[in-house]
């Protein structure tokens, strides 16, 4: 009797608990909608509510320096039950207010694109929603319960889309991610519709090339081949082939003058936006590419503890293993000249910044989303100080190490440990390849921002240099919102060709950092339209290497 009574109570407890469902399981139906001329997506939401009856949807309506996300968001709806619905802009959450102990809550909204066409580079990190595709952010697709723990199991159901492909699989219309992340989960690219995906076997791992439409500057079997090769030659570095899914997405965008390219690194792939226009040069895609995959290690395997913080590591030695990856292994042809040619554009913008010498305390959010010289400076000065410390290794070891072993034993530490970038670990890091010099350095050439020594430095290489440069000068400022002079430098070739504060500013056309194209601007001046066009360039007593086969031999290319 006691035997049969124990096995009732069990067949009891695994009765009851296959009845209830994980609290941090979440069910997402997208439906694509298309009504006359409104294209929609519809999100019906299945998940465990906050017993309390208050449950709390994270969906910033900040972020990646967009505002106002919540102007996607058309319709929400909690079904079945009576219930009120709050939206904190302030604190990102959608707060929901529904009857207590709820077994699972029934949500659903639907999102719309808030903004008028063109997909221009600023708008593609809003919600792209289009008749023939979409093109979001995990963070502006999904809300996602505040739950205690970081894991999630996440089912994902696709409807009315004959192509889905997103950073967890490709054409998969039913997904399963268990215990996924929270963060994995909210850096991540879902696109669908009229993308084409193409296949590339690497290692045995399958890697995907998602594009849409015609490009007019490349084939994609060219970009295929370029992707291949990066990756291969990047996971060979790091010796780590073990990740058997990545996706790359490229998103055509629309650009007035000249040509623009961004990207982003996420969970499982990266995600790009290209001009679609003759002014796209393969170089570009060459740096982009090489830039973004870099990230799958540095930024993503090793996370910075403090986002902005540390963007002078995992944005500037990001920049720099992306000249010296492509430069060691020859990638699309270019080889030596390219490193020497990439680091002195990084010494020649890095002096053109008005705040080049800010302490790396003013690197905060607020001045990095909004000041494109506060976007600048960490990956030049990272870029910089990332060259000065691989080569004063090399030259410190015989040529026994270098930068490469450092980064392999930060990545170890990040894989194998949990270990965050954070200054006091890449110094001690760093501190067993240099121990004499890296502590001082560090707090000279990061945390107080001052500027290398660069004449010194190539002195102690045995580098040849140019002791005089152009750097690029834009000659004015433009007012906050960019339509007006609000001052012009006195004697610069702005107020050489005649601009004028408070001019009114009509049309311009801008290649930031190149002293080679004439920037072109239009303004109004008591009622009439004047045209100026001038090279935005100084001359400054800024040394930059010589590209010499001399110097590339001694730079072990």
């Amino acid at each position: 009797m006691i035997k049969h009574g124990l096995s009732f109570f069990f067949w009891v407890l695994i009765l009851a608990s296959c009845t209830h469902k994980n609290p941090n399981h979440v069910s997402y139906t997208i439906t694509v909608l298309h009504q006359d001329s409104i294209h929609q997506l519809q999100v019906d939401m299945d998940f465990v509510p906050s017993p309390d009856g208050i449950t709390v949807l994270e969906y910033p309506d900040a972020a990646w320096g967009q505002e106002n996300l919540y102007g996607a968001i058309q319709h929400m709806e909690i079904e079945e039950v009576a219930s009120d619905i709050e939206m904190n802009r302030d604190s990102g959450w959608i707060i929901l207010n529904h009857p207590k102990n709820l077994k699972e809550l029934q949500f659903q909204y639907v999102l719309q694109q808030d903004f008028e066409d063109p997909v221009t580079s600023r708008k593609t990190y809003r919600p792209v929603i289009q008749p023939e595709y979409f093109h979001l952010f995990s963070h502006n697709l999904f809300m996602v319960p505040k739950t205690n723990g970081d894991s999630l199991d996440i089912e994902l159901k696709w409807k009315e889309l004959d192509v889905v492909h997103n950073s967890f699989g490709s054409n998969e219309h039913e997904q399963r991610l268990k215990s996924v992340s929270r963060s994995d989960f909210l850096e991540a690219i879902f696109v669908g519709g009229d993308f084409s995906i193409t296949e590339i076997p690497i290692n045995g791992n399958m890697v995907y090339l998602a594009t849409r439409g015609d490009w007019i500057p490349f084939e994609v079997e060219e970009m295929k081949d370029l992707l291949q090769e990066t990756l291969q030659c990047q996971r060979d570095f790091w010796n780590d082939h073990s990740q058997d899914y990545f996706t790359v997405t490229m998103h055509p965008i629309y650009t007035q003058n000249g040509s623009s390219y961004q990207g982003t690194g996420l969970t499982n792939s990266f995600a790009t936006s290209f001009s679609n226009n003759q002014y796209m040069e393969q170089e570009q895609m060459v740096h982009l590419f090489n830039h973004e995959l870099m990230h799958n290690w540095i930024g993503l395997a090793i996370k910075n503890e403090n986002e902005e913080e540390q963007y002078w590591f995992s944005e500037g030695f990001t920049e720099y293993y992306t000249f010296k990856n492509v430069a060691k292994n020859g990638i699309n042809g270019l080889q030596g000249e390219y490193f020497i040619d990439s680091m002195n554009g990084i010494i020649k913008n890095l002096y053109a910044l008005s705040i080049r010498e800010a302490p790396n305390s003013e690197m905060t959010y607020d001045n990095f989303w909004s000041n494109r010289e506060y976007q600048k400076l960490p990956y030049y000065r990272g870029a910089l100080f990332a060259f000065y410390l691989d080569y004063s290794i090399l030259k410190t070891s015989n040529g026994k190490h270098s930068l490469d072993d450092a980064m392999r034993d930060i990545l170890k530490a990040s894989t194998e440990n949990g270990q965050k970038l954070n200054h006091a670990f890449f110094q001690k890091t760093l501190a067993q390849y240099l121990p004499n010099t890296v502590q001082s350095d560090f707090q000279k050439y990061i945390e107080d921002g001052k500027l290398l020594p660069l004449v010194d430095f190539f002195d102690k290489m045995d580098l040849e240099y140019l002791p005089t440069t152009q750097l690029f000068e834009q000659g004015f400022q433009f007012s906050t919102d960019k339509t007006a002079i609000d001052s012009v430098v006195e004697g610069s070739n702005a107020d050489k060709a005649g601009l004028k504060t408070g001019d009114k500013v009509v049309s311009r056309s801008i290649r930031y950092g190149n002293t080679a194209v004439p920037l072109e601007i239009g303004v109004e001046r008591d009622g009439t339209r004047l045209n100026f066009s001038f090279l935005p360039v100084k001359t400054e007593q800024v040394p930059t290497l010589l590209n010499s086969p001399e110097n590339i031999e001694r730079l072990r290319f």
